[in-house]
């Protein structure tokens, strides 16, 4: 009986080709998709120019995502408590259920949260793009007092009510 490893030597040796040289198209071909597939390391924001009108609303819309992130770290850190005194704390299913209330109205204000810190990144980069204060439905000027009241607004009073459907 014949052992694996003579099976093995008694392969035939694998055929070697010969590569054709590569033409000096394919070769620039070749170079100018890898020259397009460069990532630039590290992208530098150009300086942006922001409406003197504008300052003072980005630095409420600044301070209020201040507030919101501090609010939502608490809301996470009282969230993470709750959840580790409901498990090592026996009690009745009335306790139990007054914990899962908390933690449920938790959830749903970090929710809200988490809508309105999107809403004021969105206000943040529209004013960096110099698109704030434009209606994104008729293009028109919202006007400084909605702004004022409202400073993620992204519609007109006019467009935001045919929204809505009032």
């Amino acid at each position: 009986m014949a052992s694996s490893k003579s099976k093995k030597k008694n392969k035939p040796a694998k055929k070697t080709v010969a590569k054709k040289p590569m033409k000096k198209n394919a070769i620039k071909k070749i170079a100018e998709k890898a020259a397009l597939r460069v990532i630039p390391a590290r992208v530098i924001p150009k300086k942006v120019r922001i409406s003197p009108v504008f300052q003072p609303l980005l630095a409420k819309l600044q301070r209020r995502r201040n507030e919101i992130t501090g609010q939502v770290n608490h809301l996470e850190q009282d969230l993470r408590d709750d959840l580790a005194d409901n498990q090592n704390t026996p009690g009745d299913s009335a306790d139990h259920g007054s914990g899962e209330l908390n933690q449920h109205l938790s959830v749903t204000l970090m929710e809200n949260d988490r809508v309105e810190l999107e809403r004021i990144e969105r206000a943040i980069l529209r004013i960096e793009n110099g698109t704030y204060g434009e209606c994104e439905t008729c293009e028109k000027t919202i006007p400084m007092p909605r702004l004022k009241a409202i400073p993620w607004a992204t519609r007109c009073i006019t467009c935001q009510s045919r929204e809505e459907g009032a």
